[in-house]
């Protein structure tokens, strides 16, 4: 799949490789890092891996979006293992088995990995706290998941719903509660030494001048996830642009909040509520293709047959994505629908060991409600607690066999 579908798009990933790639973007979009702060981590992070192929003499863009690809897989492939680590440890072996034959048939034999992006290092981060969820708690693993979840909020905000569920589930666990607030303290101090350090890092970096004044504000996401679909809003972005004082820029959103709201109704917004959880949930190729058209993504040239077999799976007329995959996608479609259906029979099922997995998700459901949404791929960084639970699922109906 990275030999025969790694291209250009023109979308988020490729602004960030290009400027990763010592190129520039003033052509194309010039303040794209001031509106969105939160990709820098991920852009230095692809910075230093295309400095290191420099030195080396991998001087080639397409080379250096191909081996970014071949490191997706790799990740993939390491969070496959960790997961089944983790889910051993806290449930068995045949649930941790399971999770891995899902994780296999719905993303790591997926296209998604060839397109250089936030998700799989959320997925690699969400696997890592199953696993020091595993552990016996001590201060070491405190620290541990500080400095994890300090990582995981430059690189996705909405890992960290994580760390709310497993406060909850600490909090009614009186035998893993000695001294709490000596714990809280740990785990603040390690978070803070990855965020404060970076965070002034951002404001004063070499690769790119930040524009503080810029920023999107978090309420034009809730604002822009509650039109159409839920999903991205060109019209919502623009019109953010457009109002160069950020004080200004909330105010204008909070008004849009509500006006969107008394628009709806109650029982307006119950429904557009429903839809919008159905398009959050409901694709099992997680987005692959959903911002349909020549560019989504332009593979480069193709040379070899590996390249055609590829393209005539995941592409249209080999040269641009399509919404829906040439046959493959039914597979994963239905695999998906499986999974699913097993969650309900875990969530039906009271067992305190799967808890933290109903609590993030429920967690991560929330946050794709309230803001931007309309799509699956959000899922991603939610999968190994989605899949886990799954996959609980499934041992509950062999463990009770008359269970309707």
């Amino acid at each position: 799949m990275v030999i025969g579908l790694s291209g250009n798009t023109t979308w988020d990933p490729s602004i960030i490789t290009t400027l990763a790639a010592n190129k520039s973007i003033t052509s194309w979009y010039p303040d794209y890092f001031s509106y969105n702060p939160n990709n820098i981590f991920l852009l230095v992070l692809e910075r230093i891996i295309n400095n290191s192929l420099h030195l080396i003499g991998i001087t080639s863009y397409s080379a250096f979006i191909m081996i970014l690809g071949m490191i997706s897989y790799f990740l993939i492939d390491v969070s496959i293992f960790i997961l089944f680590i983790a889910l051993k440890r806290i449930f068995n072996c045949q649930v941790s088995i399971l999770s891995g034959i899902f994780t296999w048939f719905l993303l790591a034999l997926s296209p998604l990995g060839v397109i250089p992006y936030s998700d799989i290092l959320a997925f690699l981060i969400s696997c890592l706290f199953l696993y020091l969820y595993s552990l016996s708690v001590n201060y070491q693993v405190i620290v541990s998941v500080g400095i994890l979840s300090g990582i995981a909020f430059l690189v996705k905000p909405s890992l960290i719903i994580f760390d709310v569920a497993l406060l909850i589930v600490k909090l009614f666990d009186l035998k893993q509660a000695k001294k709490p607030l000596k714990a809280i303290i740990i785990f603040s101090l390690s978070f803070l030494i990855i965020y404060v350090p970076f965070n002034a890092y951002k404001s004063h970096n070499s690769i790119v001048r930040i524009d503080s004044t810029k920023a999107i504000p978090a309420n034009h996401f809730i604002a822009m996830g509650m039109i159409g679909t839920g999903g991205y809003n060109n019209e919502d972005v623009l019109a953010n642009h457009k109002i160069k004082n950020l004080q200004e820029r909330k105010k204008y959103n909070n008004r849009v909040i509500i006006k969107r709201l008394k628009k709806f109704g109650v029982a307006g917004y119950i429904k557009f509520l429903v839809l919008k959880q159905i398009n959050n949930t409901s694709d099992a190729g997680f987005g692959w293709g959903m911002d349909a058209g020549q560019n989504y993504l332009m593979p480069f040239g193709e040379k070899i047959s590996i390249q055609r077999i590829t393209r005539k799976i995941y592409l249209n007329n080999q040269s641009f994505v399509e919404i829906n995959w040439n046959g493959w996608k039914i597979v994963n479609q239905l695999v998906w629908t499986l999974a699913l259906a097993f969650m309900i029979v875990a969530t039906i099922k009271a067992n305190n060991d799967s808890l933290i997995l109903k609590l993030t998700i429920l967690g991560g459901f929330v946050f794709l409600l309230l803001f931007e949404g309309g799509r699956s791929r959000y899922l991603i960084q939610f999968l190994p607690y989605l899949i886990a639970l799954s996959s609980f699922g499934i041992t509950q109906i062999q463990a009770n066999k008359e269970f309707p």
